[in-house]
């Protein structure tokens, strides 16, 4: 039994949360496991229900001063973005030329593995390997070109230089970092425990429903969800789950909030979601898999390319998609199980859910048969992590 420390961001309560606890519960089968949050937040409530132990830096660094180091293509970038990844930069290579060492030497139990939960911790791998450990990293996030490149090569070198092994949630990932001959793709698993289906769920027959995740988070699609909302026609609803923005504490990060031209459209956007009698407002909760059960198909209008949990979660329960034609969806969706709309355009957006609940019953039962046995395949030859460590 392999005794393994997951180090995670502890940021955000969505999909990567719940990949995590996944690989929690399946870690736990064969290892013991132990988890270091960088942050704390909401999220790790989750973590502590999978019985773990979770501890935190005792660092003022980590406390008041650090900030990941983020250089994804599923973020924007602006003037404001490459001002504030200066300072990560900084707080980046503190972190990884001296407070990462000190904080795991400051551990009080044995651990075999270092396991990564993200590129953007991958800091944490030069002092993994200084202390002798295996560390494995776990890419769930599309690493960006960039312009020059700089951002790229840095993540990418230490990345080879100091793991052991790298899990990549897709192949675009994968090929993203391009160390292909220490990588392994093993997609998400789909959690269902704690997520069960409800008795007595009630919808609307005269009604066809819709779902949709990701909150008002820009790269999931929201303002281009919210844009298509007058096109959608009149017997159409959409279940609107996740949150909103939670104000940071840090005084600094709240003055560049405000000066971000998204945040300043945002509360508009957020107005017209809720003034539209085409959405359902849900909200954060844990019985997602009601939502699914109750809907025609997910909509997943990414606008920035990123490997989509719930497309998944839909394709094992049988449900179809809606999707945004970004770099790397068609990696698992296909006209078999899905449909494209023409990402940006918020009008073909609203044609695509139009034409999807206008499909006749046989089309539809097709289209599910066709997105729970790609969801078979996929798990049939998805790698088991245990081997993948075991291998290291």
């Amino acid at each position: 039994m392999k005794k393994i420390l997951i180090i995670h961001h502890g940021v955000g309560v969505g999909g990567g949360l719940i990949a995590l606890l996944g690989l929690i519960e399946e870690l736990k089968t064969k290892n013991e496991v132990t988890v270091l949050s960088v942050f704390d937040s909401e999220a790790i409530e989750y973590i502590k229900k999978t019985g773990v132990e979770v501890y935190f830096p005792k660092s003022k660094f980590y406390l008041k001063y650090y900030s990941l180091f983020i250089h994804s293509e599923a973020s924007y970038f602006g003037i404001i973005s490459f001002l504030r990844n200066l300072k990560n930069l900084l707080t980046f290579l503190l972190s990884k030329y001296f407070f990462a060492r000190k904080e795991l030497l400051e551990l009080n139990f044995e651990f075999d593995i270092v396991y990564l939960n993200s590129t953007f911790i991958s800091d944490w791998s030069l002092a993994a390997r200084a202390l002798g450990k295996k560390t494995i990293i776990h890419v769930r996030e599309p690493l960006a070109k960039g312009i020059f490149g700089f951002r790229k090569r840095l993540i990418r070198n230490t990345i080879n230089k100091y793991c052991d092994r790298v899990i990549a949630i897709s192949k675009d990932n994968a090929v993203r970092v391009g160390l292909i001959d220490k990588t392994t793709v093993v997609y998400d698993p789909v959690v269902y425990k704690g997520r069960d289906v409800s008795e007595g769920f009630l919808s609307n027959p005269k009604l066809k429903y819709f779902l949709y995740l990701g909150g008002i988070q820009r790269i999931k699609g929201f303002e281009q969800l919210v844009h298509s909302l007058p096109y959608i026609d009149d017997d159409i609803r959409i279940y609107f789950l996740g949150g909103g923005f939670t104000a940071s504490k840090n005084k600094l990060k709240r003055l560049i909030s405000h000066i971000d031209p998204y945040m300043w459209r945002v509360n508009n956007l957020v107005t017209l979601l809720n003034h539209s009698d085409k959405i359902i407002n849900v909200g954060l909760v844990d019985n997602i898999f009601d939502y699914y059960h109750s809907s025609i198909a997910l909509v997943s209008p990414f606008s920035k390319p990123h490997a989509s949990l719930p497309v998944l979660e839909a394709f094992s329960v049988g449900k179809p998609v809606i999707v945004s034609d970004v770099e790397g969806m068609d990696e698992i969706v296909s006209i078999e199980n899905g449909v494209f709309f023409a990402n940006n355009d918020s009008k073909d957006l609203a044609d695509k859910i139009n034409e999807f609940a206008q499909l006749n019953v046989e089309r539809l039962k097709r289209m599910s048969e066709s997105a729970k046995n790609k969801y078979l395949l996929i798990i049939d030859n998805n790698p088991d992590v245990n081997k993948v460590i075991k291998s290291i």
